[in-house]
């Protein structure tokens, strides 16, 4: 009798115990006891979904690397959002009152997350996120997709989903996180061993502001140009590469330990520094589809990241090879080894500005010197300053410079060098210091108020852009015998507001048949396109501190679209991207040609560098032009030593930093220092110098 009431109470307690647990969550599951997560499996890769909180890992098999979910909160996503009275905040959606997992086939899992709570501990009644992980049966390959977003009385603003994914922690995980901002850069997930006297200062990052934040795509400047991001360590690879249409920012954590998540609240972080890369799904606006297809690579980098991409970019027809474009135009055949002059005379900033505006004759002197005295064999010259109004309106060829009849003889002359010419062309600027200023072509919003386009260079409705390159463009190539053209700034970004416009003005100047380009570039105008003056890193740039530069683009565009240095960053200046030697270094070994940007001037002091650029870097870039960049790696512990192989047989090895270092076969490479082996087999091997004539 006594053990039949024990029995009675224990199962009483227990009973109680399990109630109490079930009710005080709230979830659809039992709060204190484990359930068996649901799971979704290949023969690579096996994915296991906590009932409990939504979240989710990944098994890569192969290598046997476990990916995590978020650890420091553990949050499927995070849901920023404002109620009623305007109070914004973001919310833990794995603290959602319901959390429902769905397995509706063999590859598919549903998760709904229904009334998440808030900072003070209510709940946001009628806030309901949907997610759908879907695995391909065949291939190492997880399809993530946001179906469902509702607000109740609630604004939603954005997801993070999933957030904190695929993390790697600070100096146990050796590896990177790869983002394709501009050409493309690397962020190591460990500080030492590091670069020399950038350690402090790379380290000290880490623990601020500048090791945080946002990028979007396809912008001008330091967005990213082309939608996928990853992260890797020395056993697999993670790459997400976005669904078309999709337009989510991309949050970057590097090496942070969340300080700034407990600033407001005067606490010291209790997290361990780690790296996260975030999509950030807009949900305030037209969103469009929301999807990112998840790639796991065993014993993958940044390379094998880059790779997976290009087939994407095959399948959406923006890779349309150089040998295709040369094949139609055999202009293009006259890009391969060219160095690109940018000839400045402060146009299109101001019209024959006194100081810096050059002469017609001036401008057929330079010219010839490029080829008689320099011995340029292959050139590019873009003159910036030829035209009597301000942009946009690109006409008349001025009287003041020495008239029409002067402008076509330097452009013979640079014809008969074997020689490409573009004067400058835009047809998005409305300046302020024009005489003429009107913002009758200027965007518009809905209410017929202008719109904060964020620059003056990108004023004109795009709609309007074409009709002012009809004024003028086909008189003056008629009349200048022109094979090429350079049309600034309308390309520099993707946005979906106006493409249209952009695209009409793309097509109506590829029309022509002519070798051309344009200022940054983005992977949607490459089939218009031969060269891209752009790609380059800006000084100011988010991620500069704490990233090494990576050649991401060109490792997927490289036969399809010639990068070139951008003007405001040219080979000839000392900027934080380095000086000529690194610079020269460096487009070696990324496949980039040379930019040279200078007033009239300035020539004489550019001379050496011309020199040294024909004799070095054009050869590689003339024989590799064609090529696909097979492969890009760093030799030496703090990234200076690189090696870069293309597919034509070329491989360059270059030391960016001052101390020469060893690679494999015990060959040193001096301090900016290279080891070219040509397509021939023949070798290179040389370094620069710096040296002082005392007088």
């Amino acid at each position: 009798m006594k053990k039949s009431l024990i029995r009675g109470g224990l199962f009483a307690i227990l009973h109680l115990v399990i109630f109490q647990g079930f009710a005080g969550n709230g979830n659809s599951t039992l709060a204190h006891v484990p359930e068996e997560p649901t799971v979704l499996e290949n023969r690579a890769i096996k994915i296991s979904v906590d009932g409990a909180s939504g979240c989710f890992t990944v098994l890569e098999k192969k290598s046997g690397q476990l990916w995590g979910s978020d650890p420091w909160e553990n949050a499927a996503g995070l849901l920023t959002l404002t109620d009623s009275k305007g109070k914004k905040q973001t919310v833990n959606l794995s603290k959602s009152k319901k959390i429902e997992v769905s397995k509706t086939d063999a590859g598919t899992v549903t998760i709904k997350f229904l009334d998440p709570v808030l900072e003070d501990g209510t709940v946001a009644k009628g806030v309901r996120i949907g997610t759908q992980l879907k695995l391909d049966q065949n291939a190492e390959h997880l399809n993530v997709l946001i179906t469902e977003h509702q607000g109740g009385s609630f604004k939603l603003l954005d997801l993070r989903y999933p957030s904190r994914q695929f993390s790697l922690k600070t100096d146990e995980d050796k590896g990177a996180a790869v983002i394709p901002q501009k050409q493309g850069v690397i962020c190591p997930s460990y500080i030492f061993p590091m670069n020399g006297g950038r350690f402090c200062k790379w380290d000290d990052a880490t623990y601020n502001n500048k090791s945080v934040g946002s990028l979007e795509l396809f912008n001008n400047g330091t967005g990213l140009t082309m939608p996928w991001w990853g992260t890797y360590n020395e056993k697999s690879a993670v790459v997400g590469i976005l669904e078309e249409d999709s337009r989510p920012d991309m949050m970057y954590n590097v090496n942070n330990n969340g300080q700034y998540l407990f600033n407001p609240k005067g606490e010291m972080s209790p997290y361990q520094r780690i790296v996260f890369l975030d999509p950030v799904w807009k949900l305030d606006g037209d969103v469009g589809k929301m999807a990112i297809n998840y790639h796991f690579i065993p014993g993958g980098d940044y390379v094998d990241m880059a790779k997976i991409y290009k087939k994407e970019a095959i399948k959406k027809g923006y890779f349309v090879t150089l040998k295709d474009k040369a094949a139609r135009n055999p202009n293009v055949n006259k890009l391969p080894g060219a160095i690109y002059f940018g000839i400045y005379g402060g146009y299109p900033h101001y019209v024959n500005m006194p100081g810096m505006a050059f002469t017609f004759d001036e401008l057929k002197e330079m010219i010839r010197s490029i080829r008689e005295d320099l011995g340029v064999d292959k050139a590019f010259v873009h003159a910036w300053g030829t035209f009597s109004n301000f942009v946009p309106h690109n006409f008349p060829i001025s009287e003041e410079l020495g008239g029409p009849a002067k402008l076509k003889a330097a452009v013979d002359l640079a014809k008969s060098y074997g020689y490409l010419y573009s004067s400058y062309h835009a047809y998005s600027p409305m300046l302020e210091n024009d005489p003429d200023f009107t913002t009758d072509l200027m965007q518009r919003d809905e209410e017929g108020k202008l719109m904060n386009t964020g620059s003056r260079w990108a004023r004109v409705d795009p709609k309007f852009q074409k009709s002012l390159a009809q004024k003028n463009i086909e008189n003056e190539i008629s009349y200048l015998g022109l094979e090429a053209d350079i049309t600034d700034i309308t390309f520099a970004a993707y946005r979906e507001s106006g493409k249209e416009g952009r695209l009409e003005l793309a097509k109506y100047i590829d029309s022509f048949n002519l070798v051309n380009g344009t200022e940054h570039g983005q992977e949607q105008w490459i089939p218009y396109f031969d060269m891209f003056e752009g790609m380059t890193y800006l000084e100011d740039r988010p991620l500069s501190v704490i990233s090494h530069p990576a050649p991401l683009f060109n490792l997927v565009y490289h036969e399809a679209i010639a990068n070139f240095g951008k003007i405001q960053d040219p080979d000839n200046e000392v900027t934080a991207n380095g000086d000529f030697r690194i610079k020269a270094l460096r487009s070696m070994l990324f496949g980039r040609g040379t930019t040279i940007f200078f007033a009239p001037y300035e020539f004489e002091g550019m001379r050496p560098m011309i020199k040294m650029a024909q004799k070095l870097v054009s050869p590689v870039h003339e024989e590799t032009f064609f090529s696909e960049l097979l492969k890009h790696e760093y030799l030496s512990a703090d990234y200076k030593v690189q090696r870069s192989r293309f597919s034509n047989g070329t491989e360059v090895v270059a030391n960016l930093g001052p101390v020469a270092q060893k690679i494999e076969g015990d060959i040193s490479i001096p301090g900016y220092g290279y080891r070219i082996t040509m397509q021939d087999g023949s070798v290179k091997n040389g370094h620069f110098e710096v040296s002082l004539i005392a007088e």
